[in-house]
């Protein structure tokens, strides 16, 4: 029985050495590189990962887990490589007690490879329960075989996969695998210390942007956790910032509106060098550090990627702005990204590209990590990051432009949430070159003002400021200055980057006494205004000739997590007015041009509705685009409310040639109507005069078209930009059209044709043929408006010519147009289909 008893205890005790996943993890990027799946996985939870730690005697100890049935593998794929191979791999298998070497040659199936003598080393391998674990040690190197990379001086892709089955030799199949995964970024196997989120919020402090980045994929990100000997160790990481030149993290006071200053920064440059400065408003003064206070640790910059590590004292004696960071003492947490920094490493406000800080403040010593077993509670910051529209009409209001976009698709959106504080959390973005401003309108009012009057109006501009700003009765859609009363507003971040502005701030439902500061809380209704433009003032008022475009919702509302609509009606205006002008203009117009120009002396016996067939339809054609652009002139007039107010030279270019279009178009009808008879004196001249109004305003049309259609942004929110090439596409099939009838006229000609089928030679007077017989000298007939050219009867017929019938050239003609007809119906559904989901 003793003996029964003295082998439980020892198996017992072997357990308890045996390390767990979760213990195989531990130190993960303080003494060991580790590589998991899922990310944030802590070790029983993981898919699989692969641990590795620097050893003595130019050796390399690897510890893998991985839930599969056949076996896990992980791989060292070369920094100059693609995909999964080339690769250096290593398997762990239920089915052998050995550690398999293979290389990854073509695409995901491998080849044996032996492995060099004494090069690797089992440790352990151990199968149980639908899991593998294994550890074993490989040297750095070996000479005399490239496919045994050298892991001490270069850097790799890790690969990691499970699969069911394994061959023999140790190869992989690439259809036998379950499960495999490539690291996004190389590793330098013997740096093993680099900042990392693992174990945020349990054995760390963590801030970073945006809020759901997991590492690599975060914009910035800075962590913090107690050490030995009265000292804290932070890492920042920053990425995603063309021409990086620093990521700056700092202690930010907890008195006033900004949170930026007054603080104690340091920051992490491209040279690799760790700098300490103090701000005062936003710009930063240099500071020296303290000696012993400090202790760099590491600064890397490589591929656009700023990384460091240092150690900072919680105290020190005798330097009030270096704050103690010790016991209850609580700090904002800022956070910093920039592509200049001067050279004694101040920052100037204007070259920060991104900044954000945490929305309240922090007790540092909170995130020591704790021996109890009790999870401390997780510190990131909860802060709605700017650009997200998860939980639109379930946690947030939002109020987008289109009101069908998802995010980056927006031209401009603001959300609101109620915070646990009370006060509103406000978002906003929007693609401007000078800013994007949201308001607020009460539903009603004493003196039943509408429109965008009155207004609280708040602006996030391309200083990375917020500004706010009254529009009030008397000043139209002009705006006022106004002061942001003092603890209103709380500003959490600012940024503009390629030409997208973002920021996000936080409000006080109301304050007492100020009836200008609108009373946002439940029960108060407001419309919610919303506008971009191209400059704002520098006291943050706004012109009204400065919108690129503004909307407002359809009803006022209370701010709740509801989705508000937008009045659509200046919208749907605007889409009337691009369809009509596109029906009349590239459909009717270019119809009838073509019908005018070439078929004069088609069909000469035939008459429709007692008129010669190519006039009937020319007619028809024209009478039709002169309605459809007087039609869209009047919309878009009521949609604007006038003349266009801004300062963008496309929108101010699209509505002058659209005016003068519509003068030409209207211009042509009343010419025809007081055209002088065929055969008298002043008949060629008006020809001429016809043809030149009529050609220069369906030449201008398409000018003022493309100009709305827009190369890189359209006029009409929302327009694909491909509608554009469409549109080149289609002009170059006109033009083509337009050469192959003349080129069909011209040969005609020159056989001694005259165009086709010709009027039989009665030995009238030429310009009996072009009259029309059912009417008056003077009749009233809106004939050729716009029309390429009108030609002159006298040069037309010859008085008693006779040409033989050309079927042929007719029939050619016939086709040609039916093409020419098919190509401008299929372009203008196009653009009309495009319009409507704009």
């Amino acid at each position: 029985m003793d003996s029964w008893l003295l082998l439980i205890l020892v198996v017992q005790l072997a357990g308890t050495l045996l390390p767990s996943a979760a213990q195989d993890l531990d130190g993960c990027w303080e003494t060991k590189g580790c590589f998991k799946q899922p990310p944030d996985c802590t070790g029983d939870d993981c898919t699989a990962f692969v641990t590795w730690e620097p050893m003595a005697g130019n050796l390399f100890k690897f510890t893998m887990k991985g839930k599969a049935t056949g076996w896990v593998a992980f791989g060292l794929r070369e920094s100059t490589a693609s995909g999964m191979s080339p690769a250096d791999v290593y398997a762990c298998t239920s089915g052998s007690t050995e550690i398999l070497r293979s290389e990854n040659v073509l695409s995901y199936n491998s080849e044996a490879r032996t492995k060099p003598a004494n090069s690797v080393t089992k440790i352990s391998l151990d199968v149980t329960d639908g899991t593998i674990a294994c550890q074993f040690t490989r040297t750095a190197s070996v000479s005399g075989d490239p496919t045994f990379f050298d892991i001490e001086n270069n850097k790799f892709f890790m690969l990691l996969a499970v699969g069911t089955r394994v061959n023999g030799d140790g190869t992989i199949v690439g259809n036998k695998h379950s499960d495999r995964w490539a690291s996004p970024t190389t590793f330098q196997l013997s740096d093993v210390s680099v900042p990392n989120l693992d174990g945020c919020g349990v054995t760390k402090g963590c801030f970073k942007r945006p809020d759901s980045c997991t590492g690599d994929d975060c914009t910035a990100f800075v962590t913090w956790r107690s050490i030995a000997g009265g000292k804290f160790r932070f890492s920042m990481r920053a990425s995603a910032v063309t021409n990086l030149a620093w990521v700056a993290m700092g202690f930010g006071g907890t008195s006033g509106t900004e949170r930026m200053s007054p603080a104690e920064v340091y920051a992490c440059t491209n040279n690799q060098t760790i700098k300490r400065s103090f701000n005062v408003g936003y710009n930063s003064s240099p500071r020296d550090i303290t000696a012993g206070t400090v202790d760099e640790e590491s600064v890397v910059f490589a591929d656009n990627v700023i990384s460091c590590q240092f150690t900072r004292s919680e105290s020190t004696a005798g330097d009030s702005e270096f704050y103690d960071i010790s016991g209850d003492n609580q700090y904002y947490i800022l956070l910093a990204v920039g592509d200049q920094i001067n050279m004694d490493g101040t920052i100037q406000n204007k070259k920060h590209k991104e900044r954000w800080h945490t929305s309240s403040p922090l007790k540092l010593s909170d995130l020591t990590p704790s021996a109890s077993t009790a999870k401390p509670p997780v510190t990131t910051p909860p802060v709605t990051t700017p650009g997200e529209l998860t939980g639109c009409g379930t946690t947030k209001g939002c109020f987008l432009q289109p009101a069908e976009c998802t995010g980056s698709d927006c031209t401009a959106y603001v959300t609101w949430q109620t915070l646990q504080s009370g006060d509103y959390q406000f978002t906003l973005m929007g693609k401007a070159n000078g800013y994007v401003a949201f308001g607020l309108r009460p539903g009603s009012t004493p003196d039943g003002s509408s429109g965008m009057v009155p207004a609280d109006v708040y602006a996030c501009t391309t200083n990375n400021e917020l500004k706010r700003s009254e529009n009030e009765n008397n000043a139209g859609l002009n705006s006022n200055p106004r002061n942001i009363p003092a603890d209103s507003i709380t500003i959490q971040s600012a940024t503009s980057t390629n030409g997208v502005i973002m920021c996000q701030f936080d409000r006080k439902p109301f304050l007492d006494g100020n009836s200008k500061f609108f009373n946002i809380s439940q029960g108060n209704d407001y419309f919610i205004l919303l506008a971009i433009g191209a400059s704002v003032q520098p006291d943050g008022t706004i012109q009204s000739n400065r919108h690129t475009n503004r909307w407002t919702t359809s009803k006022a509302m209370s701010l709740t997590t509801e989705v508000p609509q937008a009045d659509n009606s200046g919208i749907r205006l605007r889409k009337a007015h691009a369809s009509l002008m596109v029906i009349g203009w590239i459909g009717f117009a270019s119809i009838g041009i073509i019908l005018a120009r070439f078929f004069k002396p088609m069909w000469p016996d035939s008459k429709l509705f007692g008129t010669k067939i190519w006039f009937t339809f020319h007619r028809m054609c024209m009478i039709s685009c002169v309605l459809c652009f007087c039609t869209a002139f009047v919309l878009i007039f009521v949609a604007v409310g006038g003349f266009v107010q801004t300062v963008n030279t496309t929108v101010v270019v699209h509505a002058i040639l659209g005016i003068v279009v519509t003068l030409l178009g209207i211009t042509n009808p009343i010419m025809a109507i007081f055209r002088p008879h065929p055969g008298t004196p002043n008949r060629p001249i008006f020809n001429r005069a016809h043809w030149a109004v009529g050609t220069s305003a369906h030449s201008i049309a398409i000018v003022t078209i493309f100009l709305g259609i827009g190369y890189q942004s359209s006029l009409l929110s929302g327009l694909n930009q491909y509608v554009f090439w469409v549109m080149v596409v289609f002009l170059g099939f006109h033009v083509l059209v337009f050469i192959l009838f003349e080129v069909q006229r011209c040969m005609t000609e020159s056989q001694g044709r005259q165009n086709d089928i010709p009027l039989q030679g009665t030995g009238a007077n030429s310009t009996d043929h072009l009259a029309d017989p059912d009417g008056p000298p003077a009749e009233i007939q809106i004939q050729e408006v716009a029309s390429s050219q009108v030609y002159n009867e006298e040069r037309e017929f010859q008085d008693g010519a006779s040409s033989q019938v050309t079927k042929e050239g007719s029939t050619a003609k016939t086709i040609l147009l039916v093409i020419y007809i098919l190509g401008v119906v299929t372009m203008v559904f196009f653009l009309l289909v495009n319009f409507i989901i704009a």
